[in-house]
């Protein structure tokens, strides 16, 4: 059933419009929703019922210094540290943005914006999300795996994939999601597929 457009402002770079909006995330205790406005480079925030929005994360054009953001993809908002989980699409990286501050710190990948297979690296990182301990799964897009950092940690590990069409592989995997029972549910995009893993 159809109900509403929520935000129509067009294309632009105004508060009250979007440049590629990828995701979104919701604070449950109020309402506002938080919505990655990728090609703007930020994190915007609407409150329940506004039809503009306020900059909350980056804003600063793209770069991969602390105060910018290059191309945010995934978002989650964990309300108990009061910040943002991003995926930082061409930084490379994952990084939190604690709402009211005016940069990030990174939970893993490159600094520099470097892209790398190894544990600790990430190639194109496009969605994520966090599960009730605070540890963060991602969608390591280019180098076609989910990785789990656990909560507070740099180095990751790879719980599912490696390039492929078979039943544990994937290709450009784009978003994940867990259930109440932190079963994985992964879209693997190039095989045109959705993937569910068992709880790691």
């Amino acid at each position: 059933m159809y109900l509403s457009i929520v935000f129509l402002g067009g294309i632009g770079n105004g508060l009250d419009q979007f440049l590629y909006p990828y995701a979104m995330t919701r604070d449950s205790s109020t309402g506002t929703l938080y919505i990655s406005d990728t090609d703007n480079r930020r994190i915007m925030e609407y409150v329940s019922g506004a039809s503009s929005g306020t900059v909350v994360a980056g804003g600063n054009g793209f770069g991969t210094g602390t105060t910018q953001l290059a191309a945010p993809s995934g978002i989650y908002f964990e309300s108990s540290s009061n910040s943002f989980v991003i995926a930082n699409y061409l930084g490379h990286n994952i990084v939190r943005w604690v709402r009211g501050a005016s940069n990030w710190t990174l939970i893993a990948g490159s600094t520099s914006g470097t892209a790398g297979a190894s544990s600790t690296m990430l190639d194109y990182p496009m969605g994520l999300t966090v599960d009730p301990t605070g540890n963060i799964y991602v969608a390591d897009t280019g180098n076609n795996r989910v990785q789990l950092f656990l909560a507070g940690q740099s180095n990751g590990t790879t719980i599912a994939g490696g390039v492929g069409s078979g039943a544990t592989q994937l290709s450009g995997p784009r978003a994940v999601a867990l259930d109440a029972q932190l079963n994985l549910y992964v879209a693997d995009t190039g095989n045109d597929r959705v993937q569910k893993f068992s709880r790691h």
